[in-house]
């Protein structure tokens, strides 16, 4: 794991915008989900089970798991890693159900857009307790 990326915190902006109303009839409104950024824009993505999602390299996704009112929580948000083992692995240790994948932004400037929109990392400050346990021997 990269040193740079251990003390950094994502601060997720990833909300719940539910299902597209239009698709309620056409009974596809399970595999579709919006979230809105920090911004108020709205993004469509596709709904997989975690262990079930390809794994679309550099695509915006969201990894969610449902409330007990049904509404989704994001607890991750970010690029897709390469492989879909690398993505079911993130899903699992972040206890997502589902992985949303965000596949209209097609331009890697419009997937860094989207992804600043849904989530900010930021440096956390390192207590002197971790600062110690990632310094060289």
């Amino acid at each position: 794991m990269n040193k740079e990326r251990i003390g950094n915190r994502r601060i997720i902006h990833a909300f719940d915008a539910g299902s597209p109303s239009a698709l309620a009839v056409s009974g596809l409104v399970s595999r579709f989900h919006a979230w809105r950024g920090a911004s108020g824009r709205r993004y469509l993505a596709t709904v997989h089970g975690a262990g079930e999602a390809p794994a679309y390299e550099g695509a915006v996704i969201v990894l969610a798991r449902r409330e007990p009112d049904g509404t989704r929580l994001a607890v991750w948000a970010g690029r897709a890693p390469r492989t879909p083992r690398a993505l079911a692995r993130l899903a699992q240790m972040k206890r997502a159900e589902e992985v949303h994948v965000h596949l209209i932004a097609e331009r890697d400037e419009e997937r860094a857009a989207v992804e600043a929109d849904l989530v900010t990392v930021a440096a956390a400050p390192l207590v002197p307790e971790a600062a110690g346990f990632l310094a060289a021997p």
